[in-house]
């Protein structure tokens, strides 16, 4: 009778270490996720079409990995000057995609003090909840 209360003992006690390793597990690895932030990723293809010729075709993906809804600004400046803007909100979870086509005729012309020329450069900047400071923002030069 003994053997058996031992027994009932040495499982139950193997049952609770096995239940605290899980829970433990659990806590270290949702410690190492994101916590839930936004992650944006902007991205450039250049193309050729003969009817369009060169143009590039800029893509801005947000994946909201957070459980609250976000709203996001994505704002493509010119020189320093805002030249689209667009407002969106991503629900908790989800994933947006926003693309847009740069142009031959339609690439911006910035002026470079330090170097002295004109280059065709445009800034995408996304800015999340109405935040003074952008989440990400990238440029890009244009060759002709």
């Amino acid at each position: 009778m003994s053997t058996d209360k031992l027994r009932v003992v040495y499982i139950t006690s193997l049952l609770i270490l096995a239940s605290l390793l899980v829970l433990f597990a659990q806590g270290a690895f949702v410690g190492l996720s994101d916590g839930g932030k936004p992650i944006i990723e902007i991205n450039r293809i250049d193309l050729y079409s003969d009817f369009l010729g060169n143009y590039s075709k800029v893509s801005v993906q947000i994946m909201n990995n957070d459980t609250v809804s976000h709203n996001f600004s994505i704002s493509t400046f010119h020189d320093e000057e805002v030249a689209n803007s667009f407002n969106i909100t991503v629900k908790g979870g989800n994933t947006f995609t926003y693309q847009t086509d740069v142009l031959p005729d339609k690439r911006p012309i910035s002026r470079n003090e330090t170097i002295n020329s004109t280059l065709r450069v445009a800034k995408f900047v996304v800015y999340v909840d109405e935040e003074s400071e952008p989440f990400e923002q990238v440029s890009f030069v244009f060759k002709e």
